[in-house]
């Protein structure tokens, strides 16, 4: 299934940051690695200054370029980081294209039957640039393979190459959530990785037009049986509405109980699925934002990588899984693997 990688840089130290993410990968599975550059049409080169020059060596040529030296440097920065990929015995070859950034890096994907595009995210305020802003949103939406995502920092020292110990997987006990788990069970038996499936049960509150019927009408509401109104000559008892919210409030807990024994017995009937491919499974339960409670999991407990599935649809308000997803890539900071099942029609 893993056989080969597409990796396109841009030629700046923050597009290679994910280098080292691809490496374990790239060798474990046997995968070859096409490192590709896109040159961008004339009009977009306008003002781009230092990543279309070869800013690793800080070689600034004179004179008007034309677009053979363009692809020029692209071309010797490319077989630089590939001889770097033979040193770690990774297969790598080069590719440099002219065009629409966005448009040739599906292009080149589909040409060489990638099956897997990996690329660096800046991870700046709101949707940054090259990377994570529409080019990335666009690669996942229209990829017709899993797309890894890494968010690059000005880190001095950069791992010379990840290990991958666990790769967390979050799911909310959808069957469209859990079509990442094949690819998972691959790279998790194929790099010696423990999986560790997560569902988030957010945290529960009566809707406001529940409370208010309790406390205007009291009796039987959609959150349970709770005591009457009863009226003194002050107004209503202050003891019954205590009663009225510990009401609510058991009725919360009872809720949460029960969603969190349907979220266990999910995640045991997807670990059962990938105990079959005898990759080493571990269940977590836990309740809060979805968003916060990924990223946080992510860094108490050792994990090297999430992978989670994609609705990819278009639109920065639809980026990837909408806001949960968008800010795990600009926020966590291990690869984000993300896979967006193909549609029936499609």
């Amino acid at each position: 299934m893993l056989k080969r990688i597409l990796v396109p840089l841009d030629g700046s130290a923050l597009s290679s940051a994910i280098l080292p993410s691809v490496y374990p990968i790239a060798r474990s599975a046997g995968a070859g690695v096409v490192l590709l550059r896109v040159v961008p049409e004339i009009g977009m080169r306008i003002g781009a200054p230092t990543p279309w020059v070869d800013e690793q060596t800080s070689e600034r040529p004179g004179g008007a370029l034309g677009i053979e030296d363009y692809e020029s440097i692209a071309r010797r920065y490319l077989n630089q980081v590939a001889s770097e990929l033979t040193r770690r015995d990774i297969a790598a070859r080069v590719r440099v294209v002219t065009g629409p950034i966005t448009e040739s890096i599906l292009e080149v994907a589909s040409d060489e039957r990638a099956d897997l595009i990996a690329m660096s995210t800046h991870g700046r305020g709101g949707l940054g640039r090259f990377l994570l802003g529409s080019i990335a949103s666009q690669v996942v939406h229209y990829a017709k393979t899993p797309v890894m995502l890494q968010r690059a920092t000005s880190d001095a020292h950069p791992p010379a190459e990840r290990r991958y110990q666990k790769i967390l997987v979050p799911l909310d006990g959808s069957d469209f959530s859990r079509t990442v788990l094949p690819y998972v069970a691959e790279l998790a038996g194929r790099v010696g990785a423990q999986v560790v499936l997560l569902q988030v049960v957010p945290e529960l509150e009566p809707e406001i037009s529940e409370v208010h019927w309790m406390f205007t009408f009291g009796g039987p509401a959609s959150i349970g049986e709770v005591p009457g109104r009863a009226s003194t000559q002050t107004g209503t008892d202050p003891s019954l509405q205590q009663q009225w919210i510990e009401a609510v409030r058991a009725e919360v807990v009872r809720r949460t109980e029960y969603e969190m024994e349907a979220a266990q017995s999910n995640l045991n009937a997807a670990a059962a699925d990938l105990k079959l491919a005898h990759v080493p499974i571990e269940t977590m339960v836990q309740v809060g934002r979805p968003a916060d409670v990924i990223l946080d999991v992510a860094a108490s407990n050792g994990i090297d990588m999430i992978a989670m599935a994609t609705h990819g649809r278009s639109g920065i308000q639809r980026l990837l899984l909408g806001s949960v997803a968008d800010r795990i890539v600009r926020h966590a900071h291990v690869p984000v693997l993300l896979v967006r099942p193909e549609s029936p029609s499609a």
